[in-house]
């Protein structure tokens, strides 16, 4: 594989896990900005559906290959990230709480990324377009059954495997030979513009899909628009595909000093470590108040280089290698 290829990708995973700690800053801000609502609601329109559609992308070989230390890799991933939450709970407020079984919060995605795998190499016999389809319809389905929610992170799973399974199905060189096209740079250029001044002019009257956009809800978190969800659900799809389609493209090939594309290889101690530093930072010390003193009207403008400093800080060397060696903690399972 080029490793100009390689870099593309790995500053894509930059850019996407700084959108990840980015939408949780944001999300501390919310009840008081409206443009924090709308910075939200735009992250959480296409940056999880582009993660996971580029998991797949790379997924081939673990899945053709039935990569057993890849895919239990995941497994062993869910249940320490769940334990150092767990652990994190203990010391900040007291309480140990684990539920192997029931997940909202980060681990989720690691719960995912397993069942993708293996769902994948379950069908991956029939016929692309069926099941891709068929994936799509269910997704549509599924919100109208309230049981439907955080157990197994069931939701999550069956909305977000459509991206999965098209990055599955697509090859990655291919991509990238369409993105150099001029066409599709105007294209991506056009729809990214569109994507962002739609949810800053219309975000607070779009900020009820907020449910919707995490894909962890059922429909009747909608309210009165429930029975408008399969429609709603598919739209989404399509507002979603169309802005990983802009950012795939917009992705630069390489960045100055290659920071971007380093930091997309340690996506992920920034994923299960970022949060904790900021529940820290938020609950514990209590930086907003700084940032009040710096910024009295706009506090959570402070929050955007905070993000960053994060995303630094949760990429060090131990949380990468307590990560590597969750991934495979025995080394004994082989392909």
């Amino acid at each position: 594989m080029p490793a100009t290829r390689l870099q593309k990708w790995d500053i894509l995973k930059c850019f996407l896990i700084f959108l990840v700690v980015l939408g949780h800053v944001a999300d501390f801000y919310t009840k008081e900005s409206q443009g924090m609502r709308n910075l939200y609601l735009l992250i959480y329109t296409f940056h999880m559906p582009l993660f996971i559609f580029v998991s797949g992308l790379f997924s081939k070989k673990t899945v053709n290959e039935k990569r057993k230390d890849k895919i239990f890799g995941y497994l062993s991933l869910y249940i320490v990230i769940k334990l150092i939450f767990a652990v994190y709970n203990a010391c900040a407020y007291g309480k140990f709480e684990f539920s192997l079984f029931t997940e909202p919060h980060l681990p989720w995605f690691m719960l995912a990324l397993f069942a993708f795998a293996v769902i994948t190499i379950a069908i991956r016999d029939f016929s692309p377009k069926y099941v891709l389809f068929f994936s799509i319809l269910l997704a549509c389905l599924a919100g109208y059954d309230r049981e439907i929610n955080s157990f197994l992170s069931l939701s999550r799973i069956i909305v977000y495997y459509p991206f999965y399974y098209l990055g599955y199905l697509l090859d990655a060189a291919k991509i990238e030979e369409f993105c150099r096209k001029k066409s599709a740079k105007c294209s991506a250029a056009v729809i990214l513009a569109a994507a962002v001044t739609a949810a800053f002019v219309f975000g607070e009257k779009l900020y009820w899909l907020r449910p919707l956009v995490t894909g962890l809800n059922p429909f009747a978190a909608l309210g009165n628009h429930w029975k408008f969800g399969f429609l709603l659900r598919l739209a989404l799809y399509a507002v979603s595909g169309l802005i990983c389609f802009a950012v795939v493209v917009l992705t630069p090939g390489k960045t100055p000093l290659g920071v971007a594309a380093k930091l997309g290889k340690r996506t992920l101690p920034i994923y299960a470590f970022h949060y904790i530093i900021l529940f820290i930072l938020y609950y514990k010390v209590g930086i907003n108040s700084l940032f009040e003193k710096i910024l009295p009207e706009t506090p959570e403008l402070l929050g955007i280089p905070l993000a960053v400093l994060v995303m630094f800080v949760s990429s060090i060397g131990i949380f990468d290698k307590i990560m590597t060696l969750a991934a495979n903690p025995t080394g004994i399972l082989k392909k």
